[in-house]
């Protein structure tokens, strides 16, 4: 029987800068048998079209930060299916984001648009704002102080030192771990009518197909558990929700403090 062959990387790596150059087609098909899929952009100002260089890139849902090159343009590989927020800071523009939904194997190219400040901030003033986890983590503690689900803090966490995200549920009151010998585990909510499995939600977009309890806990900063619909905030709520949610909330990216 004929081994397993594997590219090598510096393989992937041209293959990916062909994607890069290749804009004129911009691609958005399957990549090949390949399980994990690119994310590629170009970033032009939306009323002159010329591009956006030095642009800082915040994949979030990873811990994987880049820039804009002298054509405005940037890639990421090696990504899992699943729903991606692209967040873009250039100096002068509105800062902008945008929900990337990536197939298995998909090499998904866009041109984004980065609209101009209307008014130009004097460099003695520029002021920052909060980065998108510490805005999230302000909401995490507000619904935590009304006492409804239970919440794992960042500090829980980093005591657990949790190898994977079961770790974590193992011992959440109204959860349940479904688990056959060896194989992966799956996650029942007790306290629901039908006792079955919950919603999961990531950085505030659902994420149930590309969840599972395997995922490594690395950047993952805060988790709140909604056993049943009831127990459930509206923001996380879907028409078909009868099972509770888990939301997940991870680091934004090497732009935040």
């Amino acid at each position: 029987m004929a081994g397993r062959f594997r590219l090598p990387r510096a393989f992937r790596t041209l293959t990916l800068g062909l994607a890069l150059g290749a804009w004129s087609a911009w691609p958005t098909t399957s990549a090949g048998q390949g399980r994990t899929g690119v994310i590629s952009g170009r970033l032009v100002d939306r009323e002159s079209r010329n591009p956006i260089r030095g642009a800082h890139i915040a994949l979030l849902g990873s811990r994987r930060g880049f820039a804009s090159d002298s054509e405005g343009r940037f890639a990421q590989d090696s990504l899992d299916p699943g729903n991606y927020l692209v967040q873009v800071r250039a100096i002068g523009y509105v800062r902008a984001s945008w929900v990337v939904q990536l197939r298995m194997g998909e090499v998904h190219a866009e041109v984004f648009e980065l609209e101009r400040l209307a008014v130009q901030l004097e460099p003695v003033t520029v002021e920052r704002r909060p980065g998108f986890a510490a805005e999230r983590m302000r909401e995490f503690e507000r619904r935590r102080a009304s006492g409804r689900g239970h919440f794992i803090t960042a500090d829980q966490i980093e005591h657990a030192k949790p190898r994977a995200l079961s770790d974590l549920l193992r011992n959440v009151p109204g959860v349940r771990l479904v688990c056959r010998g060896s194989a992966s585990c799956t996650i029942r909510m007790s306290r629901a009518a039908r006792d079955c499995r919950p919603d999961f939600v990531l950085d505030g977009f659902p994420a149930t197909n590309s969840t599972s309890l395997d995922m490594p806990t690395v950047g993952i900063i805060g988790i709140e558990v909604y056993r049943t619909l009831s127990e459930t905030p509206l923001e996380f709520l879907k028409t078909d929700n009868i099972c509770g949610t888990i939301v997940l909330w991870t680091r934004s990216g090497p732009t935040d403090p």
